[in-house]
């Protein structure tokens, strides 16, 4: 499969990209938005109707199913702190530790080793460690990811100082017309 990333500053800009990717004949199964938490998704999803995944969400889910007996940072980012018995976090969960009022510090301290070997999140939405290492800092820094797969064959399109007509080079006009601070092409 091959792929194009856009990374857009903020939602009405990939509101925008997911419109003219839709009428470019893209479909859901074959755009991933990417954002680092709900805060930033909500908008995109009520606008575009397109699902975007949550790292932080990812984080939390995998963090609830890891069975190691210990939690990462107050339940949220599943980088195995050792779990203080008999305290309370945010969460009001036994045993976990609750690191600053309402779970911030956790929050803060997620991002803040986001790409440190940790991941999975990424990894579980098919992305390689050039693509991970590329959406994990754009998520880190605020922006939103919006990745376009697509199992097309570019080859067969290409011709010698031609234009792309390939489906990905279509995505990557619309990201520019969007406004997307960085295009880059997936692995």
């Amino acid at each position: 499969m091959a792929k194009k990333i856009g990374i857009f500053d903020n939602e009405q800009k990939v509101i925008q990209a997911v419109a003219e990717l839709e009428q470019a004949g893209f479909v859901a199964g074959e755009m991933k938005i990417l954002a680092k938490d709900s805060e930033h998704s909500r908008r995109i999803e009520r606008e575009t109707d397109t699902h975007v995944d949550e790292i932080r969400e990812l984080e939390e889910t995998e963090s609830h199913t890891d069975g190691a007996g210990t939690i990462g940072l107050a339940a949220s980012s599943g980088y195995g702190f050792p779990v203080a018995a008999g305290t309370y976090a945010a969460y009001g969960a036994p045993g976990y530790s609750g690191m600053g009022a309402n779970g911030g510090f956790a929050f803060a301290a997620l991002f803040a080793f986001l790409g440190d070997d940790h991941d999975e999140p990424f990894r579980s939405l098919g992305l390689d460690t050039k693509e991970t290492e590329l959406c994990s800092e754009a998520l880190r820094n605020g922006s939103i990811a919006l990745i376009v797969e697509t199992s097309e064959s570019k080859s067969l399109l290409d011709k010698d100082g031609g234009p792309d007509l390939s489906k990905l080079g279509i995505a990557e006009a619309a990201f520019r017309r969007c406004g997307a601070s960085r295009i880059v092409n997936g692995s």
